[in-house]
């Protein structure tokens, strides 16, 4: 496995570190801890660093970078990880997608906001870039899990609980086989979940308007779409604990996005991981709305599976 690790000295890269330390990653898994030092380029490649002639205070800034990333790579280099480091120049967002793809990263761990993302933001620009436009997956870590009922966030580092959102598709295969080969510690407790149309949509796309052919319609869509959820989150446990994972299963009717994230606040996860795309998304489009919903109003890290080249997306 290859994993691009991105930091930039906030508190969410820390815990991006810390939370990639949790997993068991197979040993020889190679990866490359990066930061990138923002610089906007303008026509003809002229910087401000250039205008302004100041090298001294770029080499500094050089130095700091690179002290940054050596030093989580000593950290990670402790195991039988085979870890590099690196520091790059330019548009954040555009050397980390460059980097992802020259070095076939199959996987991205950065935090869901940086250093100069405002408090507000629920997603920083950088992360959200991307989250939109990686062809590998990517897992934005957050420095709270979910919490319920208004209760004070909590901090924490360690994997116990992995919420997994399903629908069968292969994208949904690809974060479970992913889950599968980081790993995750064994004791960690896997919840599936899948959610089903509402009411209200089904109602919306039943071919006719008489009520008592609607509501035939109605009950055996309902009947048969709960038969397939249930094979659905069955495959995906039965997966899960041929590994030896602890798991449970739970099916809910409503909106994918507001389903999942009412599960988290009531399961608290550590991650989220979900599909980039579900059954129903554009085949153009490499982030669906369900997927860029979670990742933004999520209060725990959320990890976004995307099916490797090798296995198409069919």
């Amino acid at each position: 496995m290859n994993i691009l690790l991105v930091v930039d000295g906030s508190s969410y890269s820390g815990v991006a570190n810390r939370i990639l330390e949790a997993f068991h990653l197979p040993n020889r898994t190679r990866v490359t801890v990066m930061t990138v030092v923002p610089e906007h380029t303008f026509l003809g490649g002229v910087t401000l660093g250039k205008l302004r002639g100041n090298a001294a205070s770029k080499v500094e800034q050089q130095q700091k970078a690179l002290e940054l990333v050596q030093g989580l790579a000593e950290i990670l280099g402790s195991t039988q990880l085979k870890v590099e480091s690196m520091v790059r120049w330019g548009n954040p967002a555009g050397e980390i997608l460059k980097e992802a793809d020259k070095s076939g990263a199959s996987l991205i761990v950065m935090g869901a906001k940086g250093l100069t993302d405002p408090l507000s933001f629920r997603l920083g620009s950088v992360a959200q870039t991307v989250l939109k436009h990686a062809k590998s997956s990517v897992m934005l870590v957050r420095e709270t899990m979910a919490t319920k009922g208004g209760a004070a966030p909590v901090n924490r580092t360690s994997l116990n609980r992995v919420l997994l959102a399903t629908d069968g598709s292969n994208y949904s295969e690809a974060v479970t086989q992913l889950l599968l080969d980081l790993p995750l510690p064994r004791r960690c407790e896997v919840i599936v979940i899948t959610a089903l149309q509402s009411h209200l949509t089904a109602w919306v796309k039943t071919p006719t308007l008489d009520f008592q052919t609607n509501q035939e319609l109605l009950a055996r869509l309902q009947e048969a779409e709960e038969g397939e959820a249930r094979k659905i989150t069955t495959r995906s446990e039965k997966q899960l604990q041929a590994r030896g994972y602890r798991t449970a299963s739970v099916v809910i009717r409503g909106g994918a996005a507001e389903s999942i994230l009412a599960a988290a606040k009531e399961y608290k996860p550590d991650i989220i991981a979900l599909g980039s795309r579900g059954l129903t998304g554009i085949e153009s489009l490499l982030l669906g709305s369900v997927a860029e919903r979670v990742a933004r109003y999520a209060n725990c890290s959320v990890l976004i599976g995307r099916p490797s080249p090798k296995t198409g997306t069919k």
